[in-house]
């Protein structure tokens, strides 16, 4: 092969992988709009992308073989593009089943379909190729080969475009008076390993107190692990393909109108999938579905959130609390403890710092607010995850970070106490975590040893259930259960606040948290 043929086919390689690339993008993306326009914009940028991300390594291999004088195939090119369209039919299957809960049934079949689609291409690509090299044809067939394999996905993206999936928007209505009030403590971090280990013998008398006279057992998180979304589907009842949140962070291309939400699944990271850097990070869309305490405020219901997480408009009425490290005002043994626990962790300490301040800004109002007659709270604390993720004693030497996150229990359980303390005795009181915190996968070992893996000693990347604690009047004190969904919350506190649960709810009422007596006389109501 010619020189010139040699890197125009390995550059062609990589332009192939960046057209599989754009299709993957967009269609993981059904919200935004995809005109004919900004199908060939995006395919011009993704093939150049391709072609310096994929098609020049490709190339630089191919060289060191020729160099080396290993016998290097004279026209690689039917093989290499085969060998791409199965990895993009890799990833369109794998990408189809981790996002689940955050496509629609119609987007993921059509990614499941593209999957079905690179396959052929794969085995097309073998095909022509072969017959190629039996011909012995010119390199015009060889560059034409090139050029197919290269329009194909584009062709494919442009004849069955990506079938539009909007998230479902609601207006937030009022929902109707509750007969009782209502409390909501999320706490990040929190689940039934680090709750069985660091709690009981009476160190933790608010802990022990829901988990005695409350129904309680595992949340399970849907993959992949996406807090902002979690925090957001306990709030509204619904999964992020209905409530929209499914992302950390939104990207802007100039060439789409709308906010991309979703990124692929990639070995290395997804934002290495969008072309020359051209993308702006910004933030996601807001929800689209309202939040129980919103429709509860629109039927007059006095109403406090503080800090809950989540992606949510100007009208949501989340507040976000100053932090202001010289008002914490924390018992004199438990600080002078935390002091003592944590100078010998430089980096790790302020972070940990930081949180407490800002869950113990959240308390004081919560508690001002509890007093003056508030009747649906919601309070977010996130301590013991900022300390779990970063001082967790994965080994028996680490003593200083158990003793770190043992007095962050504690400190935990004194505040849950002061919320219980200041509640109305009728109220209804639901914890929930919506994941745990779990070691390094072996994959992350394995690119922390080249130098390319994250720093925390815990992460919920691998999506551990949480917890859920329900306690109050016509609750059965005790009573456990197991891999609930995060969607069950709201559903499960509208029932039992004699309130009517939306259609739009994706979650069920927790029947075997709920009294027999309650079940038998309050027929569910449906609005």
């Amino acid at each position: 092969m010619k020189r010139d043929q040699f890197w125009f086919h390995g550059l062609a390689t990589g332009a192939t992988a960046g057209v599989l690339a754009q299709v993957l993008v967009m269609r993981l993306n059904p919200e935004v709009a995809q005109p004919l326009s900004g199908i060939v914009i995006g395919a011009v940028l993704w093939a150049s992308w391709g072609a310096l991300i994929a098609g020049l390594p490709v190339v630089l291999i191919q060289v060191l073989i020729r160099r080396v004088g290993l016998g290097a195939n004279p026209w690689p090119a039917p093989e290499l593009t085969a060998a791409i369209y199965l990895v993009f039919t890799a990833l369109g299957w794998v990408n189809a089943d981790l996002h689940l809960y955050l496509l629609s049934a119609t987007a993921r079949r059509v990614v499941l379909q593209d999957a079905v689609a690179w396959f052929l291409g794969a085995l097309l690509a073998v095909v022509i190729g072969i017959v190629i090299r039996r011909r012995k044809s010119g390199p015009i067939w060889k560059i034409a080969f090139a050029v197919t394999m290269i329009l194909l996905p584009a062709g494919r993206l442009a004849v069955r475009p990506t079938t539009s999936a909007q998230p479902l928007a609601v207006v937030a209505e009022p929902i109707g008076s509750p007969n009782r009030p209502l409390l909501v403590i999320g706490v990040d971090g929190l689940d039934v390993p680090a709750l069985l280990t660091y709690s009981g013998g009476g160190r933790t008398p608010a802990l022990e107190r829901l988990m005695n006279e409350g129904a309680w057992g595992t949340a399970e998180p849907y993959e992949p692990f996406l807090r902002q979304s979690y925090w957001t589907s306990v709030a509204t009842g619904t999964y992020p393909s209905t409530h929209g949140v499914k992302a950390h962070w939104g990207w802007d291309l100039p060439w789409l109108e709308e906010t991309l939400r979703l990124m692929p699944w990639t070995p290395q990271g997804s934002r290495l999938i969008l072309p020359w850097w051209m993308a702006r990070r910004v933030t996601p869309p807001p929800a689209t579905v309202p939040a129980l305490w919103q429709r509860m405020r629109m039927s007059g219901v006095g109403t406090e959130v503080l800090g809950w997480p989540g992606f949510w408009d100007a009208e949501s009425g989340v507040a976000e609390i100053a932090r202001d490290r010289a008002a914490v005002d924390l018992e004199e043994d438990l600080r002078t403890a935390l002091e003592l626990a944590l100078e010998n962790f430089t980096v790790a300490g302020p972070r940990v710092w930081n949180a407490i301040d800002q869950d113990e800004a959240r308390m004081d109002l919560a508690v001002r607010s509890l007093g003056s007659g508030t009747a649906n709270l919601w309070i977010h604390l996130r301590a013991l995850a900022e300390t779990r993720q970063r001082l967790e004693p994965l080994k028996p030497r680490h003593t200083g970070g158990r003793e770190v996150v043992e007095l962050i229990v504690e400190l935990l359980d004194s505040q849950l106490g002061r919320l219980l303390a200041a509640a109305p005795p009728d109220a209804l009181v639901v914890l929930v975590s919506p994941y745990g915190l779990s070691p390094p996968s072996s994959y992350e070992r394995l690119r922390r040893l080249v130098g390319i893996g994250d720093t925390w000693r815990t992460s919920g990347d691998r999506c551990w259930d949480g917890v859920l604690v329900v306690m109050g009047r016509d609750v059965v004190g005790g009573r456990q259960y197991q891999d609930l969904s995060l969607t069950d919350v709201v559903p499960t506190a509208c029932y039992l606040l004699g309130l009517p649960v939306a259609q739009y709810m994706e979650g069920s009422v927790i029947i075997e948290a709920v009294d027999a007596g309650y079940l038998a006389t309050h027929p569910l109501v449906v609005d």
